[in-house]
């Protein structure tokens, strides 16, 4: 695990850019943080690095919002915000018919869905610092799939941003 230090809403979209990089179909990436805490603006500089030009929101109300991306290769961007999922309802999305081969899957407010991911993913918790836009981003894999690029984007990561803190657990 790394925590990584942001001081505006463009270093967020950069470190987002950085990931996107490095990305390949059939990733799931993890959301968390408190409301406001910059999850839709790290995907919006995601999308935005993958070539999405339309405008990307937080899918709140439709739970789960799609975007083709056609270029270097053909695959899905789906991003689920899963807050609505508080109170159950969760199987009603039917989360595993998005996690495809052809897709690229981020996950806002991802324990709510707990129940139903899957075994290899990249977590990113946003932990906000002060009322404006100093953020730690805290990095971690789960599984083997995910660990190249995790370490890649942590290696580059950490030569472009200030470093809060660095462990090298085994995860």
């Amino acid at each position: 695990m790394n925590i990584l230090s942001v001081k505006s809403s463009q270093e967020t979209q950069a470190l987002a850019s950085e990931l996107a990089a490095l990305l390949h179909p059939g990733t799931v990436i993890l959301l968390d943080g408190p409301l406001g805490s910059g999850k839709t603006t790290f995907t919006q500089g995601l999308g935005k690095a993958l070539g999405i030009k339309r405008a990307i929101k937080s899918p709140t109300y439709t739970i789960v919002k799609e975007y083709s991306i056609e270029e270097p290769e053909a695959f899905e961007l789906i991003h689920i915000d899963a807050y609505r999922l508080e109170t159950g309802g969760a199987d009603s999305i039917d989360l595993h018919s998005y996690l495809r081969p052809d897709t690229v899957v981020l996950i806002e407010w991802s324990e709510f869905v707990a129940d139903y991911l899957p075994s290899d993913y990249i977590r990113i918790k946003f932990i906000p610092q002060d009322e404006l836009t100093l953020r730690e981003i805290e990095i971690s894999t789960h599984g083997t799939k995910e660990q190249a690029a995790y370490h890649e984007l942590v290696a580059t990561w950490l030569n472009n941003w200030e470093r809060v803190e660095a462990s090298h657990d085994s995860i």
